[in-house]
């Protein structure tokens, strides 16, 4: 099975281009909206808040400005045009300018039109007109601190201070729609929702579920089947085909929500369809579509765990590659491929384990390719990539911190009992523990005495545990869990989890990792100084022989120390 060149121009790959980040189809405008991004839209909660709006636009006489704000490419524009496309008779007296980033002339800036267009909601100024504006977070605080220097827009201004607008913290997402100003946030629109069975995303599915089905209205499909039916193959197609399948869509998206709950990292809708289109399109293929890339390297596994250097999103993947931790497995495979001499049947028996059939021609074409060439690793590193796709994920971290932040949300204390088990252990061995219910200053064996305080561990929870526990389906979160003890709470997100179960099973982090702790460092001192400042006694351990002596403070009328060794 070569490289060659198919025998015509692949029409897929010409229509799944429509997911590259820099395609038109991806860069909306209020004015266009075609069949396919129409095809693609998914409903999302912000969509029916800002309708509802506009429909009570209609009943009011005095202009009010709506402003749509985000991040860039999470989908304002594309909702403006589908509202404008499916509602045009709630803007028919509604002045719309999406994207703020524009400016009317090349001689004025995109801040020097959009004071143009408010200016009517300027101090001073009666509007004309309602107005609704799609602006990203960046340019409205622009705009913010040069109308703040001029000494313009003060009630606008002060709009924006009272909801909050450039607290990353706070968790304001619509407004009181009898005022002049309202304002709908994209940047709290969850990208995933949190349930009883883990991170879910109706919005994401729905996008992922559009782009590989079986739709007369989904030109990407007709052109991967037309390239089929005409012998136009590459081993994009058989990508394609693969996520066809539900379980591997599924374990895709897995691997999503795990990079976003860990590095708090934004995804716009713009990075998902580009995201798509690098685990499906390899990059020999968008240089050029005149080659196959019939290859193990390119097949879907390997474009998902590693490019790093192809996206940001994908770049944070490379990081929780099933190789990092399936390391004995992964040896285990190579021995076996250079020993047996039925390779193909071995690999076959792997395969046919799966509950997902997911195989297609292609792809054993490529690795019965890859054993010719006699690639044992490459096709080992491929088998474990695919088996982390069709089987249950091997970070079982990820899983079991997603549940334990749904139930720190819902109230849960039975579960939230169970996590407080592993961070009490792991306070226990953070600095050593001497004996029960004593706690060391300092890990350090290098001095000759450590001190160590005793401390009764009593449990404490932030003011958001159980705030929802109506809710099924918690839609605001922190990436992290509000927990500690004895009055003293800390930030436990999942990095930070991953860390401290490590320490529960004796492991000593090093100084980088220490950085991923500095807040539970800090909780961890601030605990033993508040015992030291009230505790009338200290434990004493000599470091040479581990003896112990437990000091105690002069009782009244005395002036000496009690000293007792402790065995």
């Amino acid at each position: 099975m070569n490289n060659i060149v198919p025998n015509s121009e692949s029409k897929f790959l010409n229509q799944i281009k429509m997911l590259q980040s820099s395609s038109k189809e991806t860069v909306i405008h209020t004015n266009t909206f075609s069949s396919f991004t129409k095809y693609m839209h998914t409903k999302r909660t912000i969509e029916d808040k800002i309708v509802e709006a506009l429909k009570r636009l209609e009943k009011q006489d005095e202009k009010q400005l709506i402003l749509l704000c985000g991040s860039v490419g999470d989908g304002k524009s594309h909702l403006l045009s589908y509202l404008k496309s499916a509602y045009s008779s709630l803007f028919l007296n509604v002045f719309v300018h999406n994207d703020a980033t524009e400016s009317y002339s090349p001689n004025e800036s995109s801040i020097e039109t959009l004071e143009k267009v408010l200016q009517g909601f300027n101090d001073g100024h009666t509007p004309t007109q309602h107005t609704i504006i799609a602006i990203n977070l960046g340019v409205m605080h622009n705009f913010y601190v040069s109308q703040m220097e001029k000494g313009q827009f003060v009630q606008l201004r002060q709009f924006i201070d009272d909801n909050g607008v450039f607290n990353e913290n706070s968790l304001f997402t619509d407004s009181n729609p009898d005022k002049k100003f309202q304002l709908y946030n994209f940047a709290n629109e969850r990208v995933f929702t949190l349930t009883s069975d883990g991170p879910k995303s109706p919005f994401l599915e729905s996008i992922f579920t559009k782009i590989v089905q079986d739709n007369s209205d989904n030109p990407i499909y007709k052109a991967w089947k037309q390239d089929i039916e005409a012998g136009v193959l590459t081993i994009a197609h058989a990508n394609y085909q693969l996520l066809q399948n539900e379980t591997i869509r599924v374990r895709v998206l897995e691997k999503v929500y795990h990079v976003i709950l860990r590095d708090k990292i934004m995804l716009s809708t713009r990075a998902f369809y580009n995201f798509i289109f690098t685990v499906i399109v390899p990059s020999e293929l968008e240089i050029d579509q005149n080659k196959t890339g019939f290859s193990i390297e390119h097949t879907l596994p390997n474009l998902l765990f590693n490019h790093p250097d192809r996206s940001p999103l994908l770049e944070k993947i490379y990081t929780i590659d099933p190789l990092h931790i399936r390391v004995k497995e992964t040896d285990e495979l190579i021995s076996n491929l250079h020993v047996l001499s039925e390779k193909q049947v071995f690999i076959q028996n792997i395969f046919n384990e799966c509950e997902v059939d997911w195989q297609s021609n292609i792809y054993r074409n490529v690795y019965q390719q890859a054993i010719e060439k006699n690639q044992l690793q490459e096709l080992s590193k491929f088998i474990i990539r695919m088996k982390d796709l069709t089987e249950p994920t091997v970070y079982e971290t990820f899983h079991d911190f997603a549940k334990y932040l749904y139930c720190f949300h819902v109230g849960d204390k039975k579960l939230m009992g169970e996590l407080f088990t592993i961070v009490k252990e792991a306070f226990i061995k953070w600095k050593g523990s001497p004996q029960p219910n004593y706690y060391f200053v300092s890990n350090d064996l290098s001095r000759p005495h450590r001190l160590a305080f005793q401390l009764k561990l009593r449990e404490d929870v932030g003011e958001s545990f159980g705030k929802q526990a109506s809710s099924e389906v918690i839609l605001q979160f922190d990436n992290y869990i509000t927990l500690g003890f004895c009055k003293s709470i800390f930030n436990l997100d999942l990095r930070l989890y991953e860390l401290l179960l490590k320490v529960k099973g004796g492991y000593r982090p090093n100084k980088n990792e220490m950085n991923v702790a500095i807040q539970f460092e800090d909780f961890y001192k601030q605990l033993l100084s508040m015992v030291e400042k009230d505790s009338d006694e200290v434990m004493i351990v000599r470091s040479a022989d581990k003896s112990k002596y437990l000091i105690t403070k002069p009782s009244f009328g005395s002036v000496k120390f009690e000293v007792e060794k402790v065995r």
